[in-house]
């Protein structure tokens, strides 16, 4: 039927929206058929608003579960460790021993804290020991090494933040010859070997379980 110039006048040029789907049954395409679909431009307008928000959606999703930084990217090493002192260390959980009225764990008359049981990412505090004529001068270093990684962490915390180093010990106590207060976390749980350095000096280590 053939429409009148009024009729074809009268609608709005703009009001349709032509999307062409091209089927992909091959009969239909074999007779080049095609599928026409006539979309409203209003519908076509929310269609593309839902595409939009659910990419959104999809971003903040891998925002929330990406993994966090380690704590061993918050600041640099400020010390050079030995790759070898990492491969010689016997995992098995250090002794505890008694000096005055403390037990320590750690290496007898070397080095060892006031024994505590540790949490993963829960701190708490440990009081630092060391005996000998040679005690090397200088900060409080503590690099932890996890069991079955390559990852090296800092175990110590000053005002909640995890550090490599706090303070110098200083003097004599429970029969040691030098101490030093400090807290300690770590994020994991697992066994831990905690390598000790003196200034640059790395002294010795203490293998500990976070439960």
């Amino acid at each position: 039927m053939k429409r009148t110039e009024d009729e074809n006048s009268s609608r709005p040029k703009d009001s349709f929206l032509f999307i062409i789907v091209i089927s992909e049954n091959k009969q239909e395409l074999g007779r080049r058929g095609c599928m026409v679909y006539l979309l409203k431009p209003l519908l076509v307008m929310v269609i593309l608003f839902s595409l939009s928000a659910c990419s959104i959606w999809e971003k903040n999703e891998r925002q929330v579960h990406s993994p966090p930084s380690t704590v061993s990217d918050i600041e640099k090493l400020p010390i050079k460790i030995d790759q070898n002192i990492i491969e010689r260390i016997n995992w098995e959980v250090s002794p505890v021993f008694q000096s005055g009225n403390c037990l320590m764990r750690g290496v007898p008359n070397k080095v060892g804290f006031i024994d505590a049981p540790f949490t993963a990412n829960q701190g708490n505090k440990y009081m630092w020991h060391f005996w000998g004529d040679s005690i090397p001068e200088g900060k409080l270093t503590i690099v932890a090494v996890k069991k079955g990684s390559n990852d090296v962490a800092p175990a110590l915390t000053v005002d909640g933040k995890s550090v490599w180093t706090t303070s110098v010990p200083g003097s004599p106590n429970n029969e040691a010859d030098a101490h030093i207060p400090s807290n300690m976390k770590l994020r994991e749980s697992g066994t831990w070997a905690l390598l000790i350095y003196l200034g640059n000096t790395y002294w010795d280590y203490v293998v500990i379980d976070v439960h």
